[in-house]
């Protein structure tokens, strides 16, 4: 067979490979979704995503404002004050907000599939200062008021105990807040309101996913450590100090007013709006990351088939062409199929034993068959013993790329250049005019 048409079907071959390939990427989004359900399963039996916001201070007021009007009673002209009262609600932040707790994990799953879970005891602590908004006329007078802390999920409330200046509060559920949803709130007694309030919470909460907190105080901290080796910080300030190691981590956020644009945003918000835009915008966290997720390395491996495809096609094609030792097209389909394989086994087995192990059982047995059979194909033990460990090389050289994705377009392009440069040198001398002649 003449080499022109021997390349057109193994380009033909590569092509009809990318069938079982496209296969098991829909496997892999299709393990990914029941992943992903299940995780929602767990968060609804269990408790979503939190984040706290506040406490704040809501306060019932009615709005006093009065009117004069002329009036003509027979003939006599008088003026008349007529006083208005409506009600009117506001919130005022905490002048100092502290946070400090500590995290801990659990995973829950069923069957093959798990999530984290975290528990979470939290102390938080500040001071009131009660100042009641301006309005543009009259004055307000206070009427009702009551500490308020928005949740992400009740359902995670283990245990809250509140203080409010040294003096236990009973804290009911609801947060009074329509924007809030989700939450807690306590009465405060209206002679609380004349001085300085300071409250203390301690709040065991359990929730999956994230744990977040909204910077309402005019300077907050936040101090969390915990055990979870592989925290991810988000939102919108990161933490000033942090660290990470196999035992846990911790971290330390401080936040100012001057920097958020929290404080605007809960001005510009009424207690009783649906939403309040830019609170929640300045919120900061963390996220309970998987250190390795099994369907995402699968899924970029996946990315990578076609090219080891065209690499271990090439090198077999190369050997057949120098020591004219013809190869079956039948021959190069077994060899692809086999190398199809090595995905589907690296996906099940991930399943059970994690996706290193299973990496390496997968790339074990793959190179393993592939050398034995090339053994017989190319007419020589070492050269099959050659192909075996080259492609052991490469699938070692695909983990490096997987795990270092910083490194990944260097790697591969040196790699690919090395490949093109020995192909260049050890064809150089070869008259491709009457190679496969018949």
């Amino acid at each position: 067979m003449r080499i022109g048409w021997k390349l057109a079907l193994v380009g033909l071959l590569l092509l009809l490979l990318l069938v079982p390939l496209m296969m098991l990427s829909g496997l892999v989004t299709e393990r990914q979704q029941r992943g992903q359900e299940v995780a929602a399963e767990i968060a609804r039996a269990t408790a979503g995503e939190q984040a706290l916001v506040g406490p704040l201070l809501l306060v019932e007021a009615e709005h006093r404002t009065e009117h004069r009007r002329v009036v003509n009673r027979g003939g006599h002209m008088s003026q008349e004050t007529e006083e208005t009262v409506q009600p009117f609600h506001y919130l005022v932040a905490p002048e100092q907000l502290a946070v400090t707790g500590s995290l801990r994990s659990e995973r829950r799953g069923r069957s093959l599939f798990s999530v984290p879970v975290f528990h979470a005891s939290q102390k938080l602590t500040g001071r009131f200062r009660h100042v009641p908004p301006p309005v543009d006329a009259g004055q307000l007078q206070p009427k009702r008021a009551w500490l308020v802390l928005g949740l992400g999920d009740n359902r995670g409330v283990r245990r809250i105990s509140l203080e409010l200046a040294g003096k236990a509060i009973a804290v009911e559920p609801g947060s009074r807040v329509a924007w809030l949803g989700e939450g807690l709130h306590a009465a405060v007694p209206l002679a609380a309101l004349d001085g300085g309030l300071p409250f203390s919470v301690d709040l065991d909460l359990t929730g999956t996913g994230s744990l977040a907190w909204v910077p309402v105080g005019g300077e907050t901290s936040v101090s969390l450590a915990g055990d979870w080796p592989h925290p991810g910080f988000e939102g919108h300030h990161l933490p000033d100090q942090r660290e990470v190691g196999d035992s846990g981590f911790s971290a330390r956020w401080a936040v100012s007013r001057l920097s958020s644009r929290v404080s605007q945003a809960l001005a510009a918000c009424a207690p009783s709006d649906g939403r309040c835009e830019g609170v929640f915008e300045g919120a900061f966290g963390l996220r309970l990351v998987e250190p390795v997720d099994r369907y995402l390395m699968t899924e970029r491996a996946i990315k990578y088939a076609l090219l080891f495809l065209g690499l271990v096609f090439g090198a077999v094609f190369l050997v057949e062409a120098l020591a004219a030792r013809p190869v079956h097209f039948v021959q190069y389909g077994l060899t692809g199929l086999a190398m199809a394989m090595f995905y589907l086994l690296l996906l099940s087995l991930s399943e059970h034993i994690g996706f290193g192990p299973a990496y390496a059982a997968a790339a074990v047995a793959c190179s393993s068959l592939l050398g034995f059979y090339l053994a017989g194909v190319l007419g020589g033990r070492g050269r099959g013993l050659g192909f075996g460990l080259g492609l052991a090389a490469l699938y070692g050289l695909l983990y490096l790329l997987l795990r270092s994705e910083d490194h990944a377009l260097l790697v591969g392009s040196g790699v690919l250049f090395a490949a093109l440069a020995a192909v260049m040198a050890l064809t150089r001398r070869v008259d491709w005019h009457t190679l496969g002649r018949t």
